[in-house]
C-alpha cells in the first residue's frame, strides 16, 4: 500500500535519511523533524497518516511528545509507531501508556522496513502486536548509516560539481576515499569499485567533468541497490573440505539437504550424514559433527567435559552458555538461524586447529583480571560500537585508529587479543598480522579479523598471515564477545566471559 503521508521524528540525520529513502521508494510522502519543537511546527501545516517517533531525543523525548499529541483532538487517532533501539518491557510499556500504537526496533531492517510501516496502516489490532524488526544484528545500524550517508553525499557532491564545474574540492576526494575503503568492509564491493573508478577520474591529468558526474550518479545507483540488499556469504572459503565425513545430529532431512547443497555448490567433496545423537563424541569414522541443540532438550544437549571430535553447536544464546567449559580448539558455535555455508566454514577451521590445548592457569587466578582487547580500526562509528559492545561483556578496550598506532599500542601494553579490521589507510590488516607474527614478543597474541560477508578472499589471506578467527559483519554482540573469549582461552589467558 502506497501514497500515505508520514512524519518521521528522529534526531539522528542518517537514520531519518535512510528511513525517508526507503519510504519514498515505496511511494509515500515523507516529512522529517529533528526534535519535538520542529515536529510540532511541521504538524501545523502537515497532517500525516502515520507518525514514526524516535523515543530517545534530547530535550522533550518521544514519549513526552506522544503524550502531548494525544491531548490534541487532531492527532488523538493518528497512528504513532515508536522507533527505538530499546526493547525493554518497561520502556515499551511507557511508550504504550503515552499513546504509541506499536514499535519498530532499531536498527531498522532495510529489506522489510517499508513493509513493516505499510502493515501499521491495518489499524489498532495490528498495532497491539508490536511490529518488531527482523534484524537482530548490532552492526546493521552502522551498515545502514553508511548507505544513508552515501546517498546524502552523492547529492551534495553533484550540487557542488554543478556549482563549480572547473575543479573538484578536497571534500570530494575524502568522500570517495572513504567509500573505497568502507564499501567492501560493509559488504558492498560494487560501491568500493565504483568509488575507485571515480577517484581515478578526478585524479587524472585532464579532468573530464562529465565523466565524473556520470560516475557519481552510478555510485548513487549502487547505494540505492545496497539499501535494498543484504550482503551474502560466498562459498569460496569451504573449497578446502576434501573427503571429510560430517555427522549431523538432530537435523531434519530438509536441513541436511541445505548443508549438502551448499557443499555441492562449492565443489567441496564431503560426506554429510544424519546420525544418532547418543554418545555422539564416540561415533567412529566422523571427522566432525554438527549438533543442532534446538532439536532436543537442554539436558540432552549438555556437552561432555572431554570432547575430542571437532563439533559445531547450533542453538540459542542461552543454550550455548553451557559450552564455556569445552576445549577452545575442539568446538565452535553458531546462533540460530544458521547459514549452511557458515557451518561448513566453521567445520573447516576446527579440523585444521585440532591440536592439544595449551594448559590454562589456575581457575581462581583466571578470574582476577578482565580481558583487555585492542580494537584496531580507523572508522570512528564502528570503533564506538565495538567498544561499547565489549564493555558490556566485561572486557576492557584500547583503541588504535591506524596500523602504526596498533603496533605501538601492542609494544606499550600487550593485549589479551586484537580485534583487527582489514582495511586501514596506512598499514592494512595483513601487514599488521605479518609484523605481529614475525615478532617473538607478539607472535602468540590472538588476532580476530573483523570482515564483511563479501570478503572471503581476505579471510583466507588473513588465515594464511596468522589470524586465529574472524567475525562477519553485521555481527551479533554475543557472538563477537564469545569468539574473543574463545581465542583468548585457547592460549591460556584469563577469561571473564561465561
Amino acid at each position: 500500500m502506497a501514497g500515505f503521508q508520514i512524519l518521521i521524528v528522529e534526531d539522528h540525520a542518517l537514520h531519518s535519511t535512510l528511513a525517508s529513502f526507503l519510504l519514498e521508494e515505496a511511494g509515500h510522502s515523507v516529512q522529517v523533524a529533528e526534535n519535538a519543537a520542529e515536529a510540532l511546527d511541521v504538524l501545523r501545516s502537515f497532517h500525516p497518516d502515520l507518525i514514526l517517533m524516535d523515543l530517545e531525543m534530547p530535550g522533550q523525548d518521544g514519549v513526552e511528545l506522544t503524550r502531548e499529541l494525544r491531548l490534541d483532538p487532531i492527532h488523538v487517532t493518528t497512528p504513532i509507531i515508536a522507533l527505538t533501539a530499546y526493547t525493554d518491557r518497561s520502556d515499551l510499556a511507557r511508550a504504550h501508556q503515552a499513546g504509541c500504537d506499536g514499535h519498530i526496533s532499531k536498527p531498522i531492517d532495510t529489506a522489510t522496513f517499508a513493509r513493516q510501516v505499510r502493515d501499521c496502516f491495518r489499524g489498532p489490532s495490528a498495532g497491539d502486536a508490536d511490529t518488531v524488526s527482523d534484524s537482530a544484528d548490532v552492526l546493521a545500524e552502522i551498515r545502514n548509516n553508511f548507505v544513508a550517508g552515501g546517498l546524502d553525499e552523492c547529492g551534495v557532491m553533484l550540487k557542488e560539481l554543478e556549482a563549480n564545474p572547473a575543479c573538484v574540492s578536497s571534500s570530494v576526494h575524502r568522500v570517495l576515499h572513504r567509500w573505497a575503503g568502507l564499501g567492501a568492509t560493509f559488504g558492498f564491493p560494487e560501491i568500493s569499485n565504483q568509488a575507485r573508478r571515480v577517484e581515478a577520474l578526478v585524479s587524472a591529468a585532464s579532468l573530464e567533468m562529465g565523466e565524473v558526474v556520470k560516475g557519481i550518479e552510478t555510485a548513487r545507483r549502487r547505494f540505492c541497490a545496497a539499501a535494498r540488499s543484504e550482503p551474502k556469504l560466498s562459498t569460496e572459503l569451504i573449497r578446502g573440505l576434501l573427503n571429510i565425513r560430517i555427522g549431523l545430529v538432530h537435523f531434519s532431512e530438509e536441513e541436511a539437504n541445505r548443508i549438502r547443497t551448499a557443499a555441492n555448490r562449492a565443489n567441496a567433496r564431503v560426506v554429510i550424514e544424519r546420525v544418532n545423537g547418543d554418545a555422539v563424541e564416540n561415533q567412529i569414522g566422523y571427522d566432525a559433527v554438527i549438533i543442532n541443540e534446538c532439536g532436543f532438550s537442554a539436558e540432552a544437549a549438555r556437552p561432555r567435559a572431554q570432547w575430542t571430535i571437532p563439533a559445531v553447536f547450533i542453538g540459542s544464546r542461552a543454550s550455548l552458555e553451557s559450552l564455556a567449559a569445552l576445549p577452545a580448539r575442539a568446538y565452535d558455535f553458531l546462533i540460530a538461524p544458521w547459514e549452511a555455508e557458515e557451518i561448513l566454514v566453521r567445520i573447516y577451521r576446527l579440523i585444521g586447529k585440532m591440536v592439544t590445548p595449551t594448559p590454562t592457569a589456575d581457575p581462581v587466578h583466571m578470574q582476577k583480571r578482565r580481558s583487555r582487547i585492542l580494537i584496531a580500526d580507523d572508522d570512528p562509528d564502528l570503533v564506538s560500537l565495538v567498544w561499547e559492545t565489549l564493555r558490556q561483556f566485561g572486557m576492557d578496550c584500547d583503541i588504535a585508529r591506524s596500523g602504526q598506532q596498533a603496533l605501538e599500542a601492542v609494544s606499550r601494553q600487550r593485549p589479551d587479543a586484537i580485534l583487527l579490521d582489514i582495511n586501514m589507510l596506512d598499514l592494512d590488516g595483513f601487514e599488521i598480522l605479518k609484523k605481529l607474527r614475525q615478532n617473538l614478543s607478539t607472535k602468540a597474541i590472538p588476532v580476530l579479523l573483523l570482515t564483511a560477508r563479501n570478503q572471503e578472499s581476505d579471510i583466507a589471506r588473513g588465515f594464511e598471515c596468522g589470524a586465529d578467527d574472524y567475525v562477519v559483519k553485521p555481527f551479533h554482540p554475543w557472538d563477537l564477545a564469545k569468539r574473543l573469549d574463545k581465542v583468548i582461552a585457547a592460549v591460556g589467558r584469563p577469561r571473564v566471559f561465561a
